[in-house]
């Protein structure tokens, strides 16, 4: 390194009031990479082709990593990134020092007379992080006057903080919540106050093509671009460009050799209580840019349906893994986005949704909290996924939040129309003869969406212009070879003037599921959360228990069937819908312990079972405490056990919709 950068010393010069964009007042080396700036007297060290994990540590922050703490890639979406305020520009005691500081075990307050280690944050943080959103409100005010009809997104963002304030100010929480809540405030707050300064000063400036005074205390960017380069440098944005030493030009201006910075001060390590290392899960594992950016900007679902003795899942080899140079992507989790970079596995699509939680909608049944609180605390290492797949990892049935994903009521009457047509015979073909591929979501969403067309099929065929199949025709060809023509002819013949459809013994007519009733859509959705679970179970269970089901088929089914109620295994289509609580979620401690016991035994045969579930159950030791931690302990193996060989988040079971 040292004899790189003696390289550049021949043109070193000793003013740089006369500096342009592609010249450097300091120049480092990084691997192959040579970093210049323009406008800076450091560089730092970039973090951004090799595939990192994003992941909280002791302070709730993401380390290097993180555009709060750290320069990034300049990313067009999020181009205001480069003007978020450095730490070292406003200690206290400025206003926006509140805008980084971290909680301390003395600031949780705990609730008088509660026994449990939950407390709000101390009043005087909490007004710390009031004053930051008064001055946001008061920025986002100000712009509103000049730009009356921008500036939403913003908007919902200061709602977004406002409620983060509230929250710890209000709600009981354990520390370990509150030190992620407080940098989730912190960020909203940046992300708020470097748009502003984005759009009223730096922006304007970009087009300007005079060269303005570099603002050290705005965050920067690193740019792979010249024209952004120019851009920055012009705006007084600092900047760093990054080249190839290829590209390099024996002329470029060379102010300084430095070596690269390292900040020390950012804290890499994980979180812990007292001798206990308790890591935040990893949200995201990809190079840097667009996803590291919008996964960043997440906000922490919080552990409040745990209990608080036990919040936070036991550290293990796979939990805790620190910064790594992967081709492995991320695994989705508690929050919104889900957009991958994986090559070595496939993807899903780029706009996919997180499949870990629920959509925030009426249309969907009451999450159960066992399993809710499973899929929150499974580990998502894509390290752990058994390759190659043995297992079909297509969907068995429609995802229940697909069903009911399209905004538009007459979409979303198509999609439950064709469900409800075909629901019999799929049900049945899936249970006594599953095709050898299930569909994928995009089929399913193809399969759902699609109306039938007026025009025979035999006519279309004899269209003597025609060239080959075009992308639709080619889609019904596959949905066609997958479903059979009695399902297709059962979505058909529906969609006729006086169609009609049924569901668990009552009938509706397509024109009265335009707008569907709440009610209705859960029904229907729970049905399907049951109908996934139990043919994914059964899946699994085969490939997990080979050896069970080659010397007694016939024993190990009536053992998974025996974890259902009813008569009709596993297909339960054609039973009234339930009024009640029944079978593994009975309200009482006899109704449930038949089913649960069933489960129990399933779940003994697979490998790493947990030892909690090794001890049968009977009516002497089956207590209400023995119930929550079984059911605890179950669903979170069980989840764990499927993401681990179907690299996907399974169906779970929900809780029983009931008529308000």
């Amino acid at each position: 390194m040292p004899n790189a950068l003696t390289l550049f010393k021949a043109n070193t010069v000793i003013s740089d009031a006369w500096l342009q964009a592609f010249d450097a007042r300091a120049v480092a080396i990084q691997g192959n990479l040579v970093i210049t700036t323009p406008n800076m007297h450091f560089v730092p060290e970039f973090h951004h082709f090799d595939a990192e994990v994003l992941q909280a540590r002791a302070d709730g922050r993401f380390g290097v990593i993180d555009c709060f703490q750290w320069p990034q890639a300049y990313d067009d979406t999020f181009c205001h990134a480069a003007c978020i305020p450095r730490k070292e520009s406003f200690p206290c005691p400025h206003p926006l020092h509140w805008a980084w500081f971290t909680p301390t075990p003395d600031d949780l307050k705990p609730i008088p007379g509660n026994s449990f280690p939950v407390g709000t944050l101390a009043l005087d943080k909490v007004d710390g992080l009031q004053s930051l959103f008064k001055l946001a409100e008061q920025r986002l005010r100000d712009y509103r006057k000049v730009h009356p009809d921008r500036g939403q997104v913003i908007y919902s963002r200061l709602l977004s903080l406002r409620h983060a304030v509230t929250r710890l100010k209000s709600h009981p929480l354990t520390f370990h919540d509150i030190l992620i809540f407080v940098t989730d405030a912190q960020r909203l707050f940046l992300d708020i106050y470097s748009y502003f300064d984005w759009t009223l000063i730096a922006q304007p400036l970009t087009t300007s093509g005079l060269r303005h005074n570099v603002r050290g205390e705005w965050m920067g960017a690193f740019v792979q671009s010249s024209d952004v380069c120019e851009k920055l440098f012009c705006a007084g944005v600092p900047v760093w460009y990054v080249r190839a030493s290829a590209y390099i030009p024996p002329s470029m201006t060379v102010v300084e050799p430095v070596l690269l910075t390292h900040l020390d001060h950012i804290i890499i390590g994980m979180y812990a209580e007292g001798r206990k290392v308790r890591p935040f899960e990893v949200i995201h594992r990809g190079p840097g840019g667009r996803e590291r950016h919008v996964h960043i900007r997440r906000l922490y679902a919080g552990t409040t349906h745990l209990d608080p003795e036990a919040a936070i899942p036991q550290p293990s080899s796979s939990s805790n893994p620190g910064p790594k140079v992967s081709s492995l992507g991320k695994a989705p989790s508690r929050q919104k986005n889900s957009i991958e970079a994986r090559p070595a596995r496939p993807a899903p699509s780029r706009k996919s949704r997180n499949k870990w939680q629920d959509p925030d909608t009426p249309y969907l049944p009451p999450p159960n909290l066992h399993w809710e609180a499973a899929m929150k605390i499974a580990i998502k290492d894509q390290s752990r996924i058994h390759t190659p797949y043995v297992i079909d990892r297509g969907y068995r049935f429609p995802e229940p939040a697909l069903l009911i994903g399209p905004k538009l009521a007459e979409r979303l009457q198509v999609y439950l129309v064709n469900w409800l047509a075909c629901r019999a015979l799929w049900v049945g073909r899936v249970d006594h003869d599953p095709p050898c591929t299930y569909p994928t979501p995009q089929l399913w969403r193809d399969f759902l969406g699609s109306v039938p067309s007026a025009q025979p099929q035999s006519h279309r065929e004899k269209d003597p212009d025609r060239k080959g199949l075009t992308a639709t025709e080619k889609r019904k060809q596959v949905m066609r070879e997958l479903f059979g023509d009695d399902v297709l002819e059962s979505q058909g013949n529906v969609f006729s003037p006086d169609g009609v459809v049924e569901f668990r013994g009552e009938q509706f007519s397509v024109a009265s599921l335009t707008n569907p009733s709440a009610l209705l859509s859960q029904k229907v959705t729970w049905e399907l959360f049951e109908l996934g679970f139990r043919y994914e179970l059964r899946d699994l269970d085969r490939h997990l228990a080979q050896r069970r089901w080659r010397d007694d088929p016939a024993g190990r089914e009536q053992l998974l069937h025996g974890i259902f109620p009813g008569d009709a295994g596993l297909v339960m289509w054609s039973e009234p819908f339930p009024s009640e609580h029944y079978g593994l979620w009975d309200n009482t401690l006899q109704g449930c312990l038949p089913y649960v016991e069933n489960f129990r035994q399933l779940l003994c045969d697979w490998d790493g079972v947990p030892p909690l579930l090794v001890t049968p159950l009977t009516l002497d030791n089956f207590t209400d405490t023995k119930s929550w931690e079984v059911k605890r302990v179950a669903t979170a193996f069980y989840v764990q056990t499927f993401f681990d060989h179907f690299g996907r988040p399974p169906i779970i079971p929900h809780s029983l919709p009931m008529q308000s």
